[in-house]
């Protein structure tokens, strides 16, 4: 058991939308001891995508759709990796050692499993086969934010808003190109992050049943405040909308 809320699940309506963000938050249960880190970097990027949580909440609810947002830090266990991987537990995150994750045994590792990956996959798992139950095909949307500037970097990444795709190329470029004509930025194609090498939470729950998803990266920059969130969310819906209602025709027609 642990002391912290693993996921929570918000309903804001009844439509085919599902919203979910792995690195939603920056909690660290007390026994844990902030993993040997001062508070002040909790506060970072290394501990959580910052402004992705509400990102995924407002994006939700102006679909009238569901969220799920992870309710643990991924310094703990990154819950968007493939136990295989060197990050799992980040020993270093962004340069900066994590000392509560040196020198781990395998218990030690196992234990992590149990109390925190395993449990916040079964909740995913499970409220994405509720919405499979209600609507058949829902349409999956998958939330995170990057840091503008990686730590030793000389200038800030140019992207303000990533797509990122393996199965589902298809949506990734209706939402990229709807994007693109609304802002006039250049959207990111498998940037600042590629998919195709890791994309855990989408490769273990979504595309072995097909749906058609999105996965999104915004610059932790442009959600800055409740503003800035409610702002990128009222930029992103309507390609969302653009992009499911092109997959739910082509299905509809198949």
């Amino acid at each position: 058991m642990t002391d912290i809320e693993l996921a929570t699940l918000t309903h804001f309506g009844d439509a085919p939308f599902f919203v979910f963000c792995d690195h939603a938050s920056n909690v660290i249960p007390a026994d844990l001891h902030c993993l040997g880190l001062p508070d002040d970097f909790l506060k970072t990027h290394i501990a959580w995508d910052i402004g992705a949580g509400p990102l995924t909440t407002a994006i939700a609810e102006k679909l009238h759709g569901v969220a799920f947002n992870c309710g643990y830090s991924r310094l703990i266990i990154d819950a968007n990796r493939s136990p295989t991987a060197k990050d799992f537990i980040p020993a270093v995150s962004d340069q900066i050692p994590v000392p509560g994750n040196q020198m781990l045994s395998e218990k030690d590792r196992q234990d992590r499993m149990a109390r925190f990956h395993e449990p916040y996959h079964a909740r995913l798992s499970a409220a994405i086969d509720r919405m499979i139950k209600i609507h058949g095909d829902p349409f999956m949307v998958c939330v995170h934010s990057f840091t503008n500037r990686l730590m030793g970097a000389a200038e800030d990444r140019p992207w303000r808003i990533g797509m990122l795709w393996n199965t589902d190329e298809q949506s990734a470029r209706v939402m990229i190109d709807s994007l693109e004509r609304a802002t006039g930025w250049s959207i990111g194609d498998n940037t600042p992050y590629d998919a195709r090498e890791f994309n855990y939470s989408i490769d273990r729950h979504i595309s072995p049943l097909g749906l058609r998803h999105v996965t999104l990266e915004v610059r932790q920059d442009m959600l800055v405040d409740e503003h800035a969130v409610v702002d990128m969310a009222s930029l992103l819906v309507p390609a969302i909308r653009e992009t499911a209602a092109r997959a739910f025709a082509q299905r509809a027609a198949s």
